[in-house]
């Protein structure tokens, strides 16, 4: 081989070739044991195929077993099976298209594809897998089929050590030989005897079914391997509600509960740990709430699983009915105040109509105003039971006009305390002079009603005997009508009279005098 600045002779060139010729077929002389080992294994490994064939048809007619007795709980686990069972086959199929093909060109109209084997004599044949795997791009495709293949059984599984284990069986990396990348494709085809090429396909034929088993064996598995062991079951009635009301519907869930009483619950609410699975509070406000938690249990593996909850629950005011049918009156023009509660119903879940009248939903309940004086007014009252609105009770209330109120006159007291008079008994005169104006409202306590004054007048008689009218417009007493309280003398009398009132009927009342008198 000549040096950079000085060129190979032509017969150089010849020689150098020849001895790379001779070099290349030296390494390729393979003995006929060799050939006669690579075709015993290869015989082999097709007795472990059908071998794991047969194992496989039992495994899935195992799984076929399982579907027919529960198939909601199978129907997961089966649909994976069936999944591997599918592109096992597909890929099974591809290895055996690239027997198919290496046999037909090796022995051509001669070839036994039935039975996969090829003739002693074309065994040794080093050109024809290397034009299949290489040439043909048979072994860059099986590469990639067989990457996805591995990929996609290992997502079925959960158990680390057999997505190692399958992970190994088909690893397709390129390999490093002084410094230069093989690909992994031209390791298992360029060059090959004919026969080798055959039992290394042979060999992953037979490494698919085996995976197969094993993916299918462990889906089998994983049907049971979420149940939880128990030692104790018991009849559980769950009522959506203990208490009804007639023509009202009753519901309950009857169910059995099993539980492990060798492993306690690990029951939380609100970040609190409940013992024994009872929860138990104390009602500290009326109303609707809201709770929820989680129950955690632990699998045979040793797997914890959650199963969260919610639920609602009512508290209410203790109550109890007292009613006077003498007492079931509405004033017209004013603002009755009404409560209704039902028994084991929210308030929010309480509703009510009325005829001859309007209502307003407050906080404490409803205020009521009747229309007509004289017309019964009719609350209906309906309630939200199982998600149906339904009529609970109707009452009527007979409607009356609001009572008149009594005119009076505010003064304040030796203990500054306001006080009013509506006269009668005689009144001191220091006290008298603390008035400063006329109210209206009535003696009913029961009745909070506001009565605005607008006008009156203050009678008094002079020394003949003659009447004086000093008037008023609204409620305050005036400067002249002051006056004449000041001059009053023991005995003497007058008279406030010709108050005209307004209530929150609009209706203008005149209400009977006051008769003033002096200690």
């Amino acid at each position: 081989m000549g040096a950079t600045n000085c060129p190979e002779t032509p017969r150089q060139k010849m020689i150098s070739m020849m001895y790379l010729v001779l070099t290349a077929m030296l390494a390729l002389n393979v003995s006929v044991e060799i050939l006669q080992g690579y075709s015993l294994v290869d015989g082999s490994l097709h007795k472990s195929i059908k071998i794991a064939d047969a194992r496989n048809v039992a495994l899935k007619n195992e799984f076929e077993s399982l579907a027919g007795q529960n198939p909601t709980k199978t129907k997961e686990w089966k649909d994976k099976a069936d999944q591997v069972v599918a592109e096992s086959d597909a890929l099974y199929n591809f290895v055996s298209s690239i027997k198919k093909r290496i046999i037909l060109l090796v022995d051509g109209s001669a070839a036994d594809t039935v039975n996969m084997e090829i003739s002693e004599g074309g065994r040794a044949d080093l050109n024809i897998s290397g034009q299949v795997g290489m040439i043909e791009k048979k072994g860059a495709d099986l590469r990639e089929r067989l990457k996805n293949y591995s990929e996609s059984l290992q997502t079925l599984v959960e158990d680390s050590a057999k997505r190692t284990s399958i992970a190994s069986t088909f690893a397709t990396e390129d390999r490093i030989k002084e410094g230069e990348r093989i690909l992994w494709e031209s390791s298992v085809f360029d060059g090959m005897p004919a026969i080798a090429t055959l039992t290394l396909m042979s060999k992953i034929q037979n490494d698919i079914r085996n995976a197969e088993a094993e993916v299918i064996q462990y889906l089998i598995g994983q049907i049971d391997a979420g149940d939880f062991r128990v030692n104790k079951i018991e009849a559980k009635v769950i009522p959506n509600s203990k208490y009804i009301i007639k023509g009202g519907k009753y519901h309950a869930q009857i169910i059995l509960a099993a539980t492990d009483s060798t492993k306690p619950l690990e029951i939380d609410i609100a970040d609190k740990q409940i013992v024994d699975g009872v929860y138990e509070l104390v009602g500290g406000a009326t109303g609707k709430f809201n709770y929820k938690g989680v129950i955690k249990m632990k699998k045979p593996d040793g797997t914890t699983v959650e199963y969260p909850f919610s639920d609602e629950y009512v508290v209410g005011e203790p109550t109890a009915t007292i009613s006077a049918d003498m007492m079931n009156v509405f004033y017209a023009g004013i603002d009755n105040p009404l409560s209704v509660s039902v028994p084991g119903v929210s308030a929010s879940d309480v509703d009510i109509s009325i005829t001859n009248g309007t209502q307003v939903k407050t906080a404490r309940g409803w205020n009521i105003r009747p229309s007509k004086v004289g017309v019964e007014s009719v609350i209906t009252v309906t309630a939200l039971f199982e998600g149906k609105r339904t009529t609970v009770a109707t009452k009527a209330f007979r409607v009356k006009p609001l009572p008149p109120p009594l005119a009076k006159i505010e003064y304040t007291n030796a203990q500054g305390i306001k006080e009013k008079y509506k006269g009668g008994a005689p009144i001191a005169k220091n006290l008298l002079a603390t008035a400063t104006r006329i109210i209206a409202e009535l003696d009913d306590d029961d009745l909070d009603v506001k009565y605005k004054v607008l006008s009156f007048s203050l009678n008094s008689f002079d020394s003949m005997g003659n009447t004086l009218v000093e008037q008023a417009t609204g409620p305050e007493l005036t400067s002249r009508q002051l006056t004449v309280f000041k001059g009053l003398t023991r005995g003497k009398t007058v008279y406030i009279s010709n108050v005209q009132a307004i209530g929150p009927d609009n209706i203008k009342r005149t209400l009977p005098p006051v008769e003033v008198s002096i200690k």
